[in-house]
C-alpha cells in the first residue's frame, strides 16, 4: 500500500518535473536572445530576476512533491497502526477495563508503527529530501529579497551579517586591548 503510494507520487512528481522543465526551457531560451542598446540592462536585470523566480519555481514544485511523499508515509503508517489496533482491541467495550485495553491497544500499535517508520530509511530518506527542498526554496527567496533590497538601497542581509561579524571583531580586540592596558597598569604598580 505504502509502495503503491510512494510510486504514484513518483510518477506525478517525474511527469509535473517534465513539464516544467519544458517551460523553463522555453523562456530561457527566449531570455538568451540578443539583446541592443538600453534595453540590455533591463534585459540583463529581468534574466537574473526570471532565472531566480525559475528557481524558486523548481523548489516549490520540489518541496511540494516531498511533502505529499511525506504524507503518504505518515497516512499509510496511520492506517497500518489503525488496523493493528482493530486487531489487538477487544470487540467491545463494556466495561472499564475493556476500554482501559482498547486504550492500551491503540497506544501500542501506534507506537510501534510509528517507531518503524521515524527509524525506516525510507522515512530518512524521504524527510531528508523535505527538508533540504525546504531549504532550497528558503535560499531562493533569499536571493529574490537580497535583489530587491540592492535595488531599493537597503541593506541586505548578507550585508547586516558582515556588519555583525565586523563588530563581533571589534569586540573582542577592545576586549583583549583592556586586557593588555589592565596587565600593564598591574605590573607598574607591583613595580612602583
Amino acid at each position: 500500500m505504502v509502495e503503491n503510494a510512494n510510486a504514484n507520487a513518483n510518477n506525478a512528481q517525474e511527469f509535473m518535473e517534465e513539464q516544467v522543465s519544458k517551460v523553463l526551457e522555453f523562456w530561457n531560451s527566449n531570455l538568451k536572445l540578443p539583446t541592443v542598446g538600453p534595453i540590455y540592462a533591463f534585459s540583463k536585470d529581468f534574466s537574473s530576476f526570471a532565472n531566480d523566480f525559475v528557481t524558486l519555481g523548481k523548489a516549490m514544485i520540489e518541496l511540494k512533491s516531498n511533502i505529499d511523499n511525506y504524507w503518504s508515509l505518515v497516512g499509510a503508517a496511520h492506517i497500518i497502526a489503525m488496523r493493528n489496533t482493530i486487531e489487538q482491541a477487544p470487540m467491545q467495550i463494556t466495561t472499564k477495563e475493556d476500554f482501559e485495553n482498547y486504550r492500551r491497544a491503540a497506544i501500542e500499535a501506534f507506537e510501534d508503527t510509528f517507531t518503524n517508520l521515524f527509524t525506516s530509511s525510507e522515512f530518512s530518506e524521504v524527510y531528508g529530501k523535505l527538508f533540504g527542498s525546504q531549504l532550497n526554496v528558503s535560499r531562493a527567496v533569499q536571493s529574490i529579497v537580497e535583489k530587491n533590497f540592492k535595488m531599493f538601497n537597503l541593506p541586505t542581509r548578507s550585508e547586516v551579517d558582515d556588519i555583525l561579524k565586523d563588530i563581533v571583531e571589534l569586540k573582542r580586540a577592545v576586549r583583549d586591548m583592556k586586557r593588555s592596558v589592565e596587565e600593564r597598569n598591574d605590573q607598574a604598580r607591583v613595580a612602583a
